[in-house]
């Protein structure tokens, strides 16, 4: 018989937790095509907001083969040799774009 599904709690492990535990990376995998990348905990919590770790990978798509819900992502505190030879993704910039609908009113339309 499947377990029934439980909504997530209240108190979740989220992004911001995850940042004060040390100084940690995120791992993020493609199980599709196998590109692995690196994030900084904090720039993911720019992009996204402070959201659960979990629910990462699932408003990400892979930049390579464009796979959307293809990504998992483990957290991890490499040591000072892994460190150095990885290359981690930064947040270079943030940009809104802005579009504006018009409508027509009047005795014409």
């Amino acid at each position: 018989m499947p377990e029934p599904y439980w909504p997530k709690r209240k108190g979740a492990y989220t992004l911001s937790d995850a940042a004060k535990v040390g100084n940690r990376l995120a791992r993020i995998r493609c199980r599709y095509c196998k590109l692995v990348r690196y994030y900084r905990l904090d720039d993911l919590k720019a992009v996204f907001g402070d959201i659960e770790c979990d629910d990462v990978p699932y408003q990400m798509r892979c930049s390579q083969c464009r796979g959307h819900r293809t990504l998992e992502m483990e957290l991890e505190d490499p040591p000072a040799e892994k460190r150095q030879g990885l290359i981690i993704r930064r947040v270079e910039r943030i940009y809104y774009v802005r579009r504006v609908v018009w409508r027509d009113e009047g005795p014409g339309s």
